[in-house]
């Protein structure tokens, strides 16, 4: 994970950097421990069959076994911003395409609420068009020239 060295990292920020990291390393058990009973992630687009606002189930612990073991995650930060209680990231997530092996890049801001500590909700920001897309490294770089 690359993180801008002008990043503050304090214990709300440290636990949501965390837990990028553990997605990345596949580590369901991990991420679990650093989310509160119910917790929920809501992404803000119209999914599929255009449901507005697609978010977890209540089995968060098998809708994260489906998604962390996915190969050559990869998370640029380039800003976070912090508030009582609240920690935004934007940044930039890629991954391997496993059959073609082409990277996917999608520029994302996620909202992670904390309450004692730990993840309690979440809101996933992007153009979900875009996350289809094999964007290049050049391509994303032109949005933070």
């Amino acid at each position: 994970m690359r993180i801008p060295k002008n990043i503050k990292i304090t214990n709300n920020v440290k636990t949501v950097l965390d837990i990028l990291n553990d997605e990345i390393k596949g580590d369901v058990k991990a991420a679990l421990k650093k989310m509160k009973a119910g917790y929920t992630m809501t992404w803000v687009y119209q999914g599929k069959n255009d449901r507005l606002f697609p978010k977890t189930s209540v089995d968060i612990k098998n809708e994260l076994a489906v998604v962390y073991p996915i190969k050559g995650r990869e998370y640029d930060i380039k800003n976070i911003a912090e508030g009582q209680e609240v920690v935004m990231v934007e940044m930039i997530e890629s991954y391997p395409d496993p059959k073609t092996k082409k990277v996917y890049r999608t520029p994302l801001v996620v909202v992670l609420e904390i309450d004692k500590g730990k993840i309690k909700k979440g809101r996933h920001y992007c153009d979900p068009r875009l996350s289809y897309m094999y964007l290049t490294k050049k391509q994303v770089s032109k949005l933070f020239s």
